[in-house]
């Protein structure tokens, strides 16, 4: 009887041993990517929303200030290769789904491209004739570029002032200061054993809006997950930097004004079967035409439904 017990308490030892090992590895979380991983059996609800933020607005001014534009912190980290995972952030393609190169985000940067064709003709030198800046002329078999107006009498091969050699034109690229949106995805979840809803920020999408674009609509530079960018923000406090306009002294990490969400955004998208836009969605007058104003008041409208549901959920 005793050796019995023994080999049924072995037994109930090795398949408690089992089952906690298979519980651990059959815990999954949210997602990949999230900063603070929430796992789904602790999940209340969940909901994916898509804020854009204006950081021309004056709310945003901390995330925007001169020289620590929020966009030139993240261009200079990547071309530092402080940053080294890059999203196309193609309309259609899933969020944080195909990676691109640091050279593809340097492309992404242009303007406009540059002619690879062979180079015209330049006019020649004339001795007698006043250029101005900018003007492109050749001269012993040499392109050169006038640096200053009114160049009579000094010629280009020895008056470096005056002149620089000319390479031919060159791409004009995106100033950090001309991207002034982003677009950050999240997850709103309310965690039922913590009795509290969290934000879970996913990703931010660098765009250019329809003001500074070439052809006049928004422009998608890239997208990152918030995990790598977050990361970066804590271990560059010296350049990650939230400026506060009032007091100086309570400057903050941009990974901390993340977290306390001091930007303000308009609601741009709530997670749907149809993967429409609030204004796609609502955007539309009583006679049915196209309305960004309506769109306005129901993203308005869905925001505070949020809050009020954020709150029901108290007494749950």
């Amino acid at each position: 009887m005793r050796r019995l017990n023994r080999w049924l308490l072995v037994l109930v030892f090795v398949i408690g041993v089992a089952f906690t090992g298979f519980a651990q590895e059959s815990i999954t979380y949210a997602n990949p990517n999230s900063v603070n991983p929430i796992p789904y059996y602790e999940q209340l609800y969940k909901q994916r929303i898509w804020t854009r933020v204006n950081l021309k607005n004056k709310q945003n001014k901390g995330f925007f200030s001169k020289n620590r534009e929020f966009t030139k912190i993240i261009i200079d980290a990547v071309l530092n290769d402080e940053i080294q995972t890059i999203y196309d952030a193609e309309p259609g393609l899933g969020e944080l789904e195909r990676t691109i190169n640091k050279e593809e985000f340097q492309q992404r940067l242009l303007k406009s491209q540059v002619d690879e064709g062979p180079a015209e003709a330049q006019p020649l030198y004339e001795e007698d004739f006043p250029y101005n800046t900018d003007e492109v002329v050749e001269y012993n078999g040499v392109n050169y570029i006038s640096k200053k107006d009114d160049n009579l009498g000094f010629f280009p091969d020895s008056n470096p002032d005056y002149w620089g050699i000319w390479e031919g034109e060159q791409a004009e690229e995106y100033m950090p200061s001309e991207i002034t949106m982003i677009e950050i995805m999240e997850d709103v979840i309310f965690d039922k054993r913590r009795a509290r809803e969290y934000r879970d920020i996913i990703s931010v999408k660098l765009i250019v809006t329809g003001e500074n674009s070439v052809d006049g609509s928004n422009y998608y530079v890239a997208t990152f997950a918030y995990k790598d960018l977050e990361k970066f923000f804590r271990e560059h406090p010296e350049k990650a930097l939230w400026y506060n306009q009032y007091n100086s002294a309570e400057n903050r990490n941009l990974a901390d004004a993340f977290l306390l969400r001091l930007f303000h955004g308009e609601l741009y998208k709530v997670d749907n079967p149809d993967d429409l836009t609030v204004q796609d969605q609502y955007g539309f007058n009583k006679n049915g035409d196209p309305s960004v104003k309506a769109g306005l008041i129901m993203a308005e409208k869905l925001r505070m439904q949020m809050l009020e549901r954020e709150h029901n959920l108290w007494s749950y």
